[in-house]
């Protein structure tokens, strides 16, 4: 499968500070110039994503999920979907930033995998200090380094490798970490809660990695590409809501996963709707409450909520399992679409809703880039949007006006038009700038070494930065 000619570019950086070009153009004469334009489709679909989560961490939905024949739950959409979009353009960039890792010799490889570790490092430590913020969102940013470190060992892998990868990853993991989680009752601990039994476990976004590094191998300037990912994007997502909804019909009664759960309380983009204390029935159930926050469950899966009660006195370890139906935890895996459920069909359809969405903004940036610019400068620049949003959380602006989805706007507007000045007059965002060091001090590179190599040979392998080093291709002209 063939990449797109990615070309060095000066201009704006891409999720983490790196910068891409768009491909090869014909000039005038017929022949072929370096064209200097970014894919700017890829930065709108990551700025939809940014909007997204910003209106998710607000609450600017909090009653019953999307359903499209009902107006009032449209919001609905920003939930779970928005950071799937986000981690699926983690991968295309990876894509785009490595596009000749598989044809990299050893040494380069091995600066490709330092460099990503040394951004997943910066990235992670930045994920750390929003989560110091006490904003109260799930932060993805922690598991965001992750998967930077996680891609060093997977962007030189052939694209089947990839898709069968990211299939097993997204049919068998959720059903396979619900059974890990009814066998082991009583896990915790802060590694379980990142990458397995939070609100983004890898099962899930893993996967998308695996789906951002075979659609970024692409050859994202076609309309062709556009459209197919657009119609085939589409079908997915309708496809797995639909069949999502049909199976929800037919088990009304079917107990929330663990993902689910542990997601629905850690997350700020609940998927379950606000009632009145005197409206919900709470008898037979065993409730706790800290924090500002009252949980309440059926006896016998007090152990998922470390509860003390809850008829666990007594029985034995495989009557704890048995309790717990561990058969229908792993239906409910495989059949859930809630946000941030975690089930296989959950990835599916918003993984599809993702696909559709990066499809439609390559197709609006070719016949109007200048009306998405702002938002295309603000995916330019996301971690440093992303942690102005959580700035903006703990200064309040949720309660800032009476309904939150007006904040949520004007203050969208604004960071847009601030990306927009911030990457025409100083380019990179600040902490893009903060993980491109971190990715040349752990690869020990420097800009006067990265220039001469580049002005060595020009087919050498480069990562596409306004300081090239050995991490891209500036692939074969096709």
């Amino acid at each position: 499968m063939s990449t797109p000619h990615i070309i060095p570019s000066p201009a704006l950086p891409t999720a983490d500070g790196s910068e891409v070009g768009s491909g090869d153009r014909p000039d005038d004469r017929g022949g072929v110039r370096a064209s200097r334009r970014r894919i700017v489709g890829v930065d709108v679909a990551r700025g939809l994503a940014l909007v997204g989560m910003f209106g998710a961490h607000l609450l600017v939905a909090s009653g019953p999920g999307f359903t499209l024949s009902d107006p009032s739950t449209w919001l609905d959409i920003v939930n779970g979907r928005s950071s799937i979009l986000f981690a699926l353009l983690a991968g295309v960039s990876l894509a785009l930033m490595t596009g000749g890792a598989r044809n990299a010799t050893p040494d380069e490889l091995r600066t490709i995998r330092l460099r990503l570790v040394g951004r997943g490092a910066a990235i992670f430590v930045i994920g750390l200090v929003v989560e110091l913020l006490g904003s109260g969102i799930a932060v993805i940013l922690s598991l965001y380094g992750v998967l930077y470190i996680l891609a060093a060992f997977t962007v030189h892998l052939r694209t089947r490798v990839l898709l069968i990868a990211g299939g097993a990853l997204a049919i068998l993991g959720p059903p396979l970490l619900a059974l890990i989680g009814v066998l082991s009752p009583d896990q915790s601990g802060p590694g379980l809660s990142l990458v397995l039994f939070g609100t983004y476990p890898i099962t899930v976004w893993a996967a998308l990695l695996c789906a951002g590094l075979v659609i970024g191998r692409l050859d994202l300037t076609r309309v062709k590409t556009a459209v197919a990912m657009l119609v085939c994007g589409g079908v997915v997502a309708i496809g797995g809501y639909a069949l999502g909804a049909l199976l929800a019909l037919a088990q009304p009664d079917a107990g929330m996963s663990n993902s689910s759960v542990n997601s629905s309380v850690s997350s700020s983009s609940s998927p379950f709707s606000k009632s009145p204390g005197e409206d919900v029935d709470l008898s037979g159930l065993t409730c706790e409450k800290g924090d500002g926050i009252v949980v309440c469950f059926t006896p016998e899966k007090a152990s998922l909520f470390g509860a003390t009660g809850g008829g666990d006195e007594g029985q034995s370890y495989v009557e704890r399992v048995a309790s717990q139906d561990p058969a229908a935890r792993m239906l409910e895996a495989i059949t859930s679409v809630s946000a941030h459920s975690g089930g296989v069909l959950e990835v599916l359809a918003s993984g599809g809703f993702a696909v559709a969405v990066l499809g439609l903004c390559l197709i609006l940036t070719r016949y109007a880039r200048w009306v998405v610019l702002p938002l295309a400068a603000y995916g330019a620049v996301p971690l440093t949007g992303y942690v102005v949003q959580a700035i903006l959380i703990v200064a309040g602006a949720a309660t800032w006006l009476s309904n939150p989805v007006l904040p949520w706007i004007a203050l969208s507007l604004l960071m847009m038009a601030g990306a927009l000045i911030w990457t025409r007059t100083l380019g990179k965002g600040p902490l893009e700038r903060l993980t491109a060091r971190a990715a040349d001090a752990m690869a020990l590179t420097t800009k006067s070494t990265s220039k001469s190599a580049r002005k060595s040979a020009s087919t050498s392998i480069t990562e596409p930065t306004a300081e090239p080093t050995a991490e891209s291709a500036a692939e074969e002209a096709r």
